[in-house]
């Protein structure tokens, strides 16, 4: 039986950086599944915390959403909810599992080995320039 996981992403700019992490050979932002019972709102800043060690953070305004099926496995059914982000306390401490925690200049970014599907969805919101 398939079922769909929910997700959302964290987006924080600072001028024209992203706060992206790389997490084994990709770069990608701040993302979790929502639990049961969580807001989405909720999730956005429990992924900050998480997994950049942001203690203070707020979600802001939905941007977009994107859908991926895995075709090895069908059952593996993701909607990702991107949503802006504030940082209240600037100061990251990445989780033990990332690799890495960076302010990406915008213009870095598509260049950068980027988590599946997300160069194009930044592409197609107008945050970075991608190659057609």
């Amino acid at each position: 039986m398939s079922h769909l996981a929910v997700h959302v992403a964290a987006l924080v700019v600072s001028g024209d950086d992203f706060l992206m992490l790389r997490q084994h050979k990709n770069w990608a932002l701040p993302a979790t599944a929502v639990r049961y019972g969580e807001t989405l709102a909720e999730a956005v800043v429990r992924a900050l915390g998480d997994q950049v060690g942001v203690a203070e953070a707020i979600c802001g305004p939905f941007i977009g959403w994107a859908e991926s099926i895995d075709t090895e496995t069908p059952q593996s059914h993701t909607l990702t909810m991107y949503f802006q982000a504030v940082l209240l306390d600037s100061t990251t401490q990445p989780a033990s599992q990332t690799a890495e925690v960076r302010w990406i200049p915008s213009w870095d970014a598509a260049e950068l080995g980027l988590a599946d599907g997300l160069a194009e969805f930044l592409g197609e919101h107008g945050l970075i320039e991608t190659l057609i």
